[in-house]
Protein backbone atom coordinates (compact mmCIF):
# COMPACT_ATOMS: atom_id res chain seq x y z
CA UNK A 1 0.00 0.00 0.00
CA UNK A 2 1.50 3.25 -0.87
CA UNK A 3 1.83 6.39 1.53
CA UNK A 4 -0.42 9.34 0.36
CA UNK A 5 1.74 12.09 -0.64
CA UNK A 6 1.34 15.30 1.49
CA UNK A 7 0.36 18.33 -0.65
CA UNK A 8 2.92 21.30 1.03
CA UNK A 9 1.27 24.24 1.82
CA UNK A 10 0.61 25.86 5.28
CA UNK A 11 -1.12 23.86 8.28
CA UNK A 12 -3.98 25.94 8.83
CA UNK A 13 -4.94 23.67 12.19
CA UNK A 14 -2.67 24.63 14.87
CA UNK A 15 -2.46 21.73 16.53
CA UNK A 16 -1.89 19.99 13.63
CA UNK A 17 0.96 22.10 12.39
CA UNK A 18 2.76 21.95 16.01
CA UNK A 19 2.81 18.30 15.74
CA UNK A 20 4.20 18.40 12.33
CA UNK A 21 6.28 20.99 13.19
CA UNK A 22 7.60 18.32 16.26
CA UNK A 23 7.71 15.49 13.91
CA UNK A 24 9.62 17.67 10.76
CA UNK A 25 12.20 18.89 13.42
CA UNK A 26 13.47 15.96 14.85
CA UNK A 27 13.92 14.23 11.55
CA UNK A 28 15.86 17.33 10.19
CA UNK A 29 18.28 17.37 13.19
CA UNK A 30 18.58 13.22 12.67
CA UNK A 31 19.30 13.94 9.04
CA UNK A 32 22.04 16.66 9.66
CA UNK A 33 23.55 14.18 12.34
CA UNK A 34 23.99 11.50 10.22
CA UNK A 35 25.42 13.95 6.96
CA UNK A 36 28.22 15.25 9.60
CA UNK A 37 28.89 11.62 10.66
CA UNK A 38 28.83 9.98 7.10
CA UNK A 39 30.45 13.04 5.62
CA UNK A 40 32.68 14.72 7.88
CA UNK A 41 30.86 18.02 7.07
CA UNK A 42 30.80 20.52 9.70
CA UNK A 43 26.92 21.71 9.93
CA UNK A 44 24.97 24.33 12.27
CA UNK A 45 21.52 24.30 12.21
CA UNK A 46 19.26 27.07 13.89
CA UNK A 47 15.64 27.29 14.05
CA UNK A 48 12.96 29.63 15.44
CA UNK A 49 9.18 27.80 15.57
CA UNK A 50 6.03 30.53 14.95
CA UNK A 51 6.02 30.76 18.52
CA UNK A 52 9.76 31.92 18.35
CA UNK A 53 11.20 28.95 20.44
CA UNK A 54 14.84 28.43 19.51
CA UNK A 55 15.88 25.01 18.61
CA UNK A 56 19.48 24.65 17.51
CA UNK A 57 22.26 21.51 16.08
CA UNK A 58 26.06 22.07 15.90
CA UNK A 59 28.14 19.25 14.69
CA UNK A 60 31.29 21.19 16.60
CA UNK A 61 30.64 24.37 17.89
CA UNK A 62 27.48 26.92 16.36
CA UNK A 63 29.36 29.60 17.14
CA UNK A 64 32.77 28.37 15.29
CA UNK A 65 30.41 27.51 11.91
CA UNK A 66 29.02 30.85 12.06
CA UNK A 67 32.13 32.90 12.30
CA UNK A 68 33.42 30.68 9.65
CA UNK A 69 30.53 31.68 7.47
CA UNK A 70 30.60 35.32 8.26
CA UNK A 71 34.37 34.91 7.21
CA UNK A 72 33.88 33.55 3.89
CA UNK A 73 30.86 36.23 3.12
CA UNK A 74 33.42 39.14 3.88
CA UNK A 75 36.03 37.44 1.98
CA UNK A 76 33.91 37.26 -1.01
CA UNK A 77 32.77 40.84 -0.78
CA UNK A 78 36.21 42.16 -0.31
CA UNK A 79 37.79 39.94 -3.29
CA UNK A 80 34.52 39.50 -6.25
CA UNK A 81 37.23 39.27 -8.68
CA UNK A 82 38.40 35.83 -7.67
CA UNK A 83 35.21 34.52 -7.54
CA UNK A 84 34.76 35.59 -10.72
CA UNK A 85 37.43 34.13 -12.61
CA UNK A 86 36.01 30.90 -10.32
CA UNK A 87 32.91 31.14 -12.09
CA UNK A 88 34.68 31.89 -15.41
CA UNK A 89 36.60 28.29 -14.81
CA UNK A 90 34.13 26.59 -13.98
CA UNK A 91 31.89 27.69 -17.24
CA UNK A 92 34.63 26.82 -19.50
CA UNK A 93 35.21 23.66 -18.14
CA UNK A 94 31.86 22.42 -18.89
CA UNK A 95 31.76 24.31 -21.90
CA UNK A 96 34.84 22.19 -22.82
CA UNK A 97 33.05 19.14 -21.08
CA UNK A 98 29.80 19.43 -23.73
CA UNK A 99 31.89 20.26 -26.95
CA UNK A 100 33.74 16.50 -26.03
CA UNK A 101 30.34 14.51 -25.26
CA UNK A 102 29.40 15.80 -29.14
CA UNK A 103 32.74 14.97 -30.72
CA UNK A 104 32.71 11.61 -28.70
CA UNK A 105 29.05 11.22 -29.91
CA UNK A 106 29.70 12.18 -33.92
CA UNK A 107 32.83 9.45 -33.72
CA UNK A 108 30.13 6.95 -32.44
CA UNK A 109 28.10 8.13 -35.59
CA UNK A 110 25.88 9.68 -33.62
CA UNK A 111 23.65 13.21 -34.30
CA UNK A 112 25.55 13.63 -37.78
CA UNK A 113 22.45 15.68 -38.60
CA UNK A 114 23.78 18.56 -36.97
CA UNK A 115 27.30 18.69 -39.53
CA UNK A 116 28.03 20.14 -42.43
CA UNK A 117 29.35 18.37 -45.68
CA UNK A 118 33.12 20.12 -44.41
CA UNK A 119 32.56 18.59 -40.79
CA UNK A 120 31.35 15.07 -42.21
CA UNK A 121 34.58 15.32 -44.57
CA UNK A 122 36.50 16.29 -41.20
CA UNK A 123 35.17 13.71 -39.10
CA UNK A 124 35.67 10.53 -42.12
CA UNK A 125 39.12 11.58 -42.14
CA UNK A 126 39.74 11.58 -38.67
CA UNK A 127 38.03 8.29 -38.40
CA UNK A 128 40.43 6.69 -41.09
CA UNK A 129 43.69 8.16 -39.72
CA UNK A 130 42.28 6.60 -36.37
CA UNK A 131 41.30 2.91 -37.79
CA UNK A 132 44.58 3.61 -39.43
CA UNK A 133 46.54 3.66 -36.29
CA UNK A 134 44.43 1.10 -35.14
CA UNK A 135 45.54 -1.52 -38.11
CA UNK A 136 49.02 -0.66 -37.58
CA UNK A 137 48.86 -0.80 -33.82
CA UNK A 138 47.47 -4.25 -33.99
CA UNK A 139 49.68 -5.44 -36.74
CA UNK A 140 52.85 -4.56 -34.02
CA UNK A 141 51.04 -6.80 -31.27
CA UNK A 142 50.63 -9.41 -34.10
CA UNK A 143 54.74 -9.34 -34.92
CA UNK A 144 55.47 -9.28 -31.70
CA UNK A 145 53.45 -11.79 -30.28
CA UNK A 146 54.88 -13.93 -33.93
CA UNK A 147 58.44 -13.10 -32.93
CA UNK A 148 57.58 -14.56 -29.05
CA UNK A 149 56.43 -17.61 -30.18
CA UNK A 150 59.93 -18.19 -32.37
CA UNK A 151 61.70 -17.55 -29.62
CA UNK A 152 59.74 -20.35 -27.58
CA UNK A 153 59.99 -22.71 -29.97
CA UNK A 154 63.56 -22.58 -30.02
CA UNK A 155 63.68 -22.76 -26.76
CA UNK A 156 62.25 -25.97 -26.37
CA UNK A 157 63.88 -27.42 -29.51
CA UNK A 158 66.94 -26.93 -27.46
CA UNK A 159 65.76 -28.18 -24.34
CA UNK A 160 64.43 -31.64 -26.58
CA UNK A 161 67.79 -31.97 -27.87
CA UNK A 162 69.28 -32.04 -24.52
CA UNK A 163 67.31 -34.04 -23.20
CA UNK A 164 67.60 -36.72 -26.17
CA UNK A 165 71.42 -36.55 -25.36
CA UNK A 166 70.44 -37.39 -21.81
CA UNK A 167 68.41 -40.05 -22.59
CA UNK A 168 71.48 -41.25 -24.68
CA UNK A 169 74.05 -41.19 -21.55
CA UNK A 170 71.81 -43.21 -19.94
CA UNK A 171 71.17 -45.88 -22.46
CA UNK A 172 75.21 -46.08 -23.00
CA UNK A 173 75.29 -46.37 -19.30
CA UNK A 174 72.68 -49.45 -19.05
CA UNK A 175 74.87 -51.46 -22.00
CA UNK A 176 77.97 -52.63 -20.14
CA UNK A 177 75.88 -54.44 -17.08
CA UNK A 178 73.23 -55.77 -19.48
CA UNK A 179 76.01 -57.55 -21.60
CA UNK A 180 77.73 -59.07 -17.80
CA UNK A 181 73.74 -60.18 -17.15
CA UNK A 182 73.33 -61.88 -20.82
CA UNK A 183 76.58 -63.76 -20.64
CA UNK A 184 78.50 -62.23 -23.91
CA UNK A 185 82.24 -62.33 -22.50
CA UNK A 186 84.98 -63.76 -23.75
CA UNK A 187 85.53 -67.18 -23.39
CA UNK A 188 88.85 -67.95 -24.77
CA UNK A 189 90.53 -67.13 -21.30
CA UNK A 190 88.75 -69.54 -19.73
CA UNK A 191 90.26 -71.94 -22.42
CA UNK A 192 93.72 -70.67 -22.64
CA UNK A 193 94.28 -71.49 -18.75
CA UNK A 194 95.83 -75.45 -18.85
CA UNK A 195 95.27 -76.07 -15.42
CA UNK A 196 92.54 -78.87 -15.89
CA UNK A 197 92.76 -82.25 -16.47
CA UNK A 198 91.68 -83.29 -19.62
CA UNK A 199 91.78 -86.99 -19.38
CA UNK A 200 88.97 -89.71 -19.93
CA UNK A 201 87.64 -90.98 -16.76
CA UNK A 202 86.05 -95.02 -17.44
CA UNK A 203 83.68 -96.92 -15.71
CA UNK A 204 84.17 -99.88 -14.48
CA UNK A 205 84.30 -102.82 -17.12
CA UNK A 206 82.33 -105.38 -17.79
CA UNK A 207 82.74 -108.97 -18.63
CA UNK A 208 82.44 -109.85 -22.04
CA UNK A 209 79.26 -109.96 -24.13
CA UNK A 210 78.29 -112.85 -26.62
CA UNK A 211 75.87 -111.20 -28.46
CA UNK A 212 75.06 -114.46 -30.98
CA UNK A 213 72.68 -115.14 -29.76
CA UNK A 214 72.60 -118.88 -29.91
CA UNK A 215 70.65 -121.51 -28.18
CA UNK A 216 72.15 -121.85 -24.76
CA UNK A 217 74.51 -118.70 -24.58
CA UNK A 218 74.85 -117.16 -21.58
CA UNK A 219 73.70 -113.46 -21.73
CA UNK A 220 74.68 -110.53 -19.62
CA UNK A 221 72.01 -109.80 -17.27
CA UNK A 222 72.14 -105.71 -18.82
CA UNK A 223 71.92 -107.63 -22.33
CA UNK A 224 69.23 -110.15 -21.82
CA UNK A 225 67.08 -107.24 -19.64
CA UNK A 226 67.33 -104.90 -23.36
CA UNK A 227 66.82 -108.12 -25.52
CA UNK A 228 63.48 -109.36 -23.46
CA UNK A 229 62.08 -106.21 -24.87
CA UNK A 230 62.81 -107.01 -28.44
CA UNK A 231 59.67 -108.67 -30.42
CA UNK A 232 61.90 -111.92 -31.32
CA UNK A 233 62.30 -114.82 -28.67
CA UNK A 234 65.70 -114.60 -26.79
Amino acid sequence: MTRKRIEIKKIENLSARQVTFTKRRRGLIKKAHQLSTLCDAEIALIIFSSTGKLFEFSSSSIEQVIERHINLQSEKRLNPSSQQRVDDIQCALRKDLTDRARELRHLRGEDLHELNLDQLNQLEKSLEAGLLRVSETKAGRIMNEISALKKKGVQLLEENKQLKMMVQMQEAKRVPRNNHLSGDYDHSSAYSNNNFDTSLKLGTRFPPLNVRGARGTLWHPMVRSVMSRLPFPQ
